[in-house]
């Protein structure tokens, strides 16, 4: 099956995206803090480093099922397929919904990406201005939110999240996209490698290693954040801190953000390479 005109622009407007997406700009500061953090998980006995990111994984996994499991996501999965079938009456599955053009899937994957992109900019303000409750509960919250959007633009594409294949794509997809810039090409290389080979979707064979020190990078950063807004929260004795807002906030956005764009540009590129392949 061949690309229609659009599709093969779309692939090269996905190329430009890795090109600027993936260009490694390092200096002596952030090569150092990477050997430091490198060195500091060795120090670690090895057995602690295996149970610590076993059990960070698990809880990826748990948020997941507990995403899928909701009401209100079968309900959204139930009205994408009705609005699909509009467009042509063939569609009954997630799967199928790969036989609309291009611009029908762009069109329900940018509305997930507005949704959650929304959605995180309120939880954001919600735990920045909140208590010290609603600050703990941020973490879990953003990880909720970004992997429903990942779920969400994975079905708008084509690719059923509740396979098991798909269902661990999704998890490595999420951890890729949160990881610094100047690792993700890599993960992203690896990602492709794997939705490349022939593959059963019902069963998962590969590594299901999610989690790794990189990614304790993006913990960190979760952690100053909240370091910063309770820094601004106790300078303003009554009322709310609309800078503690505005930090809970914008950065929940912006990480929203990264996140849908990175999986929207994985999902185009994993189909249109699909469809340039197929007979």
């Amino acid at each position: 099956m061949g690309l229609t005109d659009r599709e093969k622009e779309l692939l090269v407007e996905i190329q430009l995206w890795q090109d600027h997406q993936f260009l490694e700009f390092t200096n002596d500061f952030v090569n150092t803090f990477d050997r430091w953090l490198d060195d500091t998980f060795l120090r670690l006995p090895e057995d602690f480093r295996h149970k610590f990111f076993k059990q960070l994984d698990q809880w990826l996994f748990t948020i997941q099922a507990v995403i899928q499991q909701s009401e209100n996501q079968t309900e959204k999965m139930k009205k994408l397929l009705t609005e699909a079938s509009i467009e042509n009456q063939h569609i009954h599955t997630i799967t199928d919904l790969k036989q609309l053009p291009i611009e029908q899937l762009n069109y329900f994957a940018n509305r997930e990406k507005s949704n959650h992109q929304l959605i995180s900019l309120l939880q954001g303000g919600v735990s920045g201005s909140g208590s010290s409750l609603l600050l703990g509960m941020d973490i879990p919250l953003m990880i909720t939110v970004n992997l429903r959007a990942i779920q969400n633009i994975a079905c708008s594409y084509g690719y059923d999240v509740r396979n098991p294949f798909e269902m661990m794509i999704a998890l490595k997809l999420f951890h890729a996209a949160t990881l610094p810039r100047r690792f993700q090409k890599h993960a992203w290389d690896e990602l492709m490698a794997e939705v490349k080979d022939k593959h059963d979707p019902y069963f998962y064979e590969g590594d299901e290693k999610i989690t790794a020190e990189k990614w304790m990078l993006q913990l960190l950063t979760q952690i100053l954040k909240a370091w910063a807004i309770l820094l601004f929260r106790k300078k303003k004795k009554e009322g709310v801190s609309f800078i503690s807002l505005a930090i809970g906030a914008g950065l929940n956005y912006q990480m929203t953000k990264k996140v849908t764009e990175f999986a929207q540009r994985f999902y185009q590129n994993r189909l249109l390479l699909e469809k340039s392949q197929s007979k």
